[in-house]
């Protein structure tokens, strides 16, 4: 790679690095929390998490259950990704909280607690999130110091229409390296969660995966182990750029992103780039040492930027250390 693509990578690599746990939620998906009984337990609800989970048609509710000390902050955002008939409100239970606002009677208030209702109420325009990156409604927030040392419940409901939501609690940004990697994994289940069908998610992956093999097979150029590997390791990486580019596209429409959108452009670019460097190590006609190097470096980089879907830097790693003895095209 050129000098100054180094220099433009490593740029963005360190905006993005910088940028991202100032943004960033790890999502969670739900099991169970049909009852209060059986709420869903979030561990550690200081750290910013992002729940996605389902409601049925109502009257219904779902359940998620956190131990708070005195005095900690309690806090939590509802959306929605489309506007709609589904506008889910918040009911937050636990020792100590004031009664206030209009808790439904099919919402479970544990004895000896108060309860705090927010109603739901849809905006007029969806903002733009640029880490997934989504548009979304938010209906209600509830920020609050938790008044005594216990176990809080928020119930989720809706009186009539279900449909999909998610929930935002916690305000520190965190990840671990295992939440870190799985992001692109988890990515593709939030666009499911938002309705979107896994054709449209792929769709970009797919048709540069298709358009570089129609080439490779075209050109009927010997490769070897080696150059073929890189080869579909440079097109992962670009097809997941392109992914995100879709995504951005299809999120911003109808909303005010402005300089949000500068921030996924960085998501985006960076995986092409990748790709970019990796088709050209690949096409390389001596193969040493340092083409290992840099095929076994463009690895680690994919993983901490979400470039090819954990599966290009995977085989990032083989194609390191595979024969560099080219073979003709079958």
């Amino acid at each position: 790679m050129a000098p100054g693509c180094r220099l433009v990578l490593s740029a963005l690599l360190i905006a993005l690095l910088v940028a991202t746990p100032a943004l960033a939620h790890v999502p969670l998906f739900a099991r169970d929390g049909s009852s209060s009984d059986s709420a869903f337990v979030v561990e550690d609800p200081a750290k910013s998490w992002v729940i996605y989970d389902t409601l049925p048609d109502g009257p219904a509710a779902r359940y998620y259950r956190f131990r708070m000390e005195e005095g900690e902050r309690i806090y939590a955002t509802l959306q929605v990704p489309r506007a709609g008939g589904f506008v889910p409100g918040m009911v937050l239970t636990g020792p100590g909280i004031v009664n206030s606002g209009t808790v439904p009677p099919y919402v479970a208030v544990p004895e000896g607690t108060g309860a705090t209702a927010v109603p739901g109420n849809l905006p007029g325009q969806p903002e733009y999130e640029p880490f997934t990156p989504s548009k979304l409604y938010e209906l209600a927030r509830i920020d609050t110091a938790a008044p005594q040392t216990g176990d809080y419940t928020l119930a989720v409901y809706t009186p009539e229409e279900g449909g999909n939501y998610a929930l935002a609690l916690g305000y520190v940004e965190s990840y671990t390296l295992g939440e870190w990697v799985r992001v692109p994994i988890d990515v593709v289940a939030i666009h499911r969660h938002e309705g979107q069908p896994l054709l449209l998610i792929f769709a970009p992956m797919i048709a540069v995966l298709v358009t570089g093999a129609a080439l490779l097979l075209r050109s009927r150029r010997p490769f070897s182990p080696f150059a073929l590997f890189a080869a579909i390791v440079g097109l992962l990486y670009i097809g997941s750029g392109a992914m995100t580019l879709m995504q951005m596209v299809i999120a911003a429409v109808g909303t005010d992103a402005g300089a949000a959108l500068l921030l996924t452009l960085v998501f985006a670019v960076i995986p092409v780039l990748l790709g970019v460097w990796a088709l050209l190590v690949a096409f390389r006609r001596h193969v040493g040492a340092g083409e290992r190097i840099a095929m076994a470096a463009l690895g680690p980089l994919a993983l901490v930027t979400w470039a090819g879907l954990v599966i290009g830097p995977v085989l990032a790693f083989i194609a390191a250390v595979l024969p560099a003895r080219r073979r003709p095209l079958p």
